[in-house]
C-alpha cells in the first residue's frame, strides 16, 4: 500500500451527519443481501481487471458515455429547461477530467492523489429507435414525490422506463422525498433498474434559484458527481457498513467512521475513530462534505471506478456512436429581419450550443451570446442606431452570416 505524508493533520475527530442523502448503500444494500454470492462475484471480478491493468489510472483515450436525461415533473418549476441540463453536464465533465478549478483548496501533497477518469459525458443524440433526440425526455407525473425503496420513478405507470442501460447511462431528475437527494445502482444490478436518480433541486451548477434549507451547499451539480460516482462502484469512504469503519477499497481514504458534513470549513484530513493510524482524506466526491469540501476522485477510485467500466460496463463503450457533424444553421431562422429593435432567432431543437455575434454596419461587436437550451431566443438593439446589422452564426465547424435591418 502506497504510504502517503501530510502536510496538516488535523487532531479531530469524525462526526456522524444526521442526515443521510444519499441512499444508495440502503438501495443496493437490499438486492446484494439477498444475492451475497452474485455480490462476491462482481468484486472478484472488478479486482482481477485492477490486478491485470495495474497502470491504467485515466490515461487512456477519452472514453464517451451517451447520457439521458429522464425529467419526471409535475409542477412546472420541476420541469427543468435544457440549459440547466447542459449546465450540469458541463460540471459533470469538468469533475470527471479534473479540470475544476476548485481543487487549488487542495495542499500540494493531496493534489498528488487527483485522479483523471478520462469520462466524458454526452447528451444522446440518436434514441433506442435511431431517431434524433437531444438527450431529454419530459414526463408529466401524478406522483408528488418518489423514494429509493420501489424505483416507481423507472417504471412507465409513474415515471419512465430507461433507455437500453446498456446503451445510455439513464439519469431520472424527480421530486424525491426531503431527506433523500439522489441514489444509484451499482455495476451488476438488474439491468432494468440501472442508472442514477437525482433530486431536481441538485441538478445545475449552483447559479439556480432553488435551493433546499436542508442543502444549502449541495445544490451546485456534485449530488450528480457523487451518484454517478456509485454507478461506477465508488463507495462512501465509510464503506458498506451502515455504523462506518468499512472497507470502500480505496487505500487513500482510510477508514471512516460515518460523513462528514464540513460546509462551515474544509478539512485536509482528519484522524479515523476506528483506529489512531488513519488519516482520512474528505475532499472526495464520494463524502457528504457540501459543495466547496468535494472537489476530486482520488487516483484509486479512478482505477477501481474504470475497472467497473471496463468489466460491467463495456457494452456502453463498444455500442458508443459519434455524434453527425451536422450543419444545423441550415434550419436555423431569424425573423422579423425587418425590425424596430426586437427579433427572435429559433434554433433546431437538437442544435446544441449555438453562438451569437452581432455586428452593425462598421464591424463593431454589438452582443454576444452562447445559446442553448431554448428553442425560440429573443434578442433587443432598440438603443442601437438605425441601419444594416450582420448577425454571425456559428456550430461545430459551420459559420453563417443573416442580414437585419433596424429602423424607427
Amino acid at each position: 500500500m502506497r504510504v502517503f505524508k501530510f502536510v496538516i493533520i488535523l487532531l479531530v475527530s469524525l462526526t456522524s451527519y444526521s442526515q443521510n442523502f444519499c441512499k444508495t448503500d440502503e438501495h443496493n444494500r437490499l438486492f446484494f443481501e439477498k444475492n451475497i454470492n452474485h455480490y462476491k462475484g462482481v468484486e472478484e471480478k472488478i479486482k482481477k481487471y485492477i490486478k491485470n491493468n495495474q497502470n491504467k489510472d485515466g490515461d487512456e483515450d477519452i472514453i464517451t458515455i451517451p447520457v439521458v436525461f429522464h425529467i419526471i415533473w409535475q409542477e412546472d418549476k420541476q420541469n427543468l429547461d435544457e440549459e440547466v441540463v447542459i449546465d450540469q453536464l458541463l460540471l459533470l465533465n469538468e469533475c470527471f477530467n479534473a479540470e475544476n478549478s476548485d481543487t487549488s483548496i487542495l495542499t500540494d501533497t493531496l493534489k498528488d492523489w487527483v485522479g483523471n477518469f478520462g469520462i466524458r459525458f454526452e447528451l444522446a443524440h440518436e434514441d433506442p429507435n435511431g431517431f434524433m433526440t437531444n438527450g431529454i425526455t419530459r414526463t408529466k407525473t401524478i406522483n408528488p414525490h418518489f423514494s429509493s425503496y420501489n424505483n416507481l420513478v423507472k417504471k412507465s405507470n409513474y415515471g419512465k422506463e430507461p433507455w437500453p442501460t446498456d446503451r445510455y447511462l439513464n439519469i431520472w431528475v424527480c421530486n424525491l422525498l426531503d431527506d433523500l437527494y439522489g441514489y444509484a445502482q451499482f455495476p451488476g444490478g438488474p439491468i432494468e433498474t440501472d442508472g442514477v436518480v437525482v433530486d431536481w433541486q441538485t441538478v445545475g451548477n449552483g447559479i439556480y434559484p432553488w435551493t433546499y434549507p436542508s442543502l444549502e451547499n449541495l445544490a451546485c451539480g456534485k449530488v450528480l458527481v457523487h451518484e454517478i460516482g456509485h454507478w461506477l462502484n465508488l463507495y462512501h469512504p465509510w464503506g458498506n457498513e451502515p455504523f462506518g469503519c468499512g472497507d470502500d477499497y480505496i487505500p487513500e481514504t482510510g477508514l471512516q467512521d460515518g460523513p462528514i458534513y464540513s460546509s462551515d470549513q474544509c478539512f485536509d484530513t482528519l484522524i479515523s475513530t476506528c483506529n489512531s493510524i488513519d488519516r482520512v482524506f474528505v475532499k472526495t466526491y464520494m463524502d457528504y462534505s457540501g459543495c466547496d469540501c468535494m472537489v476530486t476522485f482520488t487516483t484509486n477510485q479512478v482505477v477501481r471506478g474504470l475497472a467497473s467500466l471496463h468489466t460491467y460496463r463495456e457494452s456502453m463503450i463498444n455500442n458508443y456512436k459519434p455524434k453527425p457533424n451536422i450543419n444545423y444553421l441550415e434550419e436555423t431562422r431569424i425573423n422579423p429581419t425587418l425590425t424596430k429593435g426586437l427579433f427572435y432567432i429559433h434554433l433546431p431543437n437538437y442544435s446544441g450550443i449555438i453562438e451569437v455575434f452581432i455586428f452593425d454596419i462598421g464591424g463593431k461587436l454589438i452582443e454576444y451570446r452562447s445559446l442553448h437550451g431554448k428553442t425560440i431566443n429573443i434578442f433587443d438593439i432598440s438603443n442601437n442606431g438605425n441601419g444594416m446589422y450582420f448577425i454571425k452564426l456559428t456550430h461545430n465547424n459551420f459559420i453563417s452570416t443573416k442580414k437585419i435591418l433596424k429602423y424607427d
